[in-house]
């Protein structure tokens, strides 16, 4: 399973879920191809409060990946 991160690198740089690697929103289409090489694996992707996972979730399916998921309300949500 990978931890896809897709907040800025400022802010992964500040903290981020132990695991998990960065690749920025504005990124996804430029560089996952070269990153994430098996369109079949599990994918979690998330941000601070879910609007850019949801975006980033959607372009990796548009991309064809297969299993890709999100976590609902960021990391936002996870610490309350």
């Amino acid at each position: 399973m990978v931890l896809l991160d897709v907040r800025s690198r400022q802010e992964y740089q500040e903290g981020h879920l132990n695991g998990a690697i960065n690749i920025p929103l504005y990124d996804i289409n430029k560089d996952v191809s070269n990153i994430l090489e098996d369109k079949n694996e599990k994918i979690v992707v998330y941000c601070q409060s879910g609007g850019r996972s949801i975006k980033a979730k959607q372009k990796l399916q548009e991309l064809g990946y297969t299993n890709v998921t999100d976590i609902a309300g960021g990391l936002d949500a996870l610490n309350n």
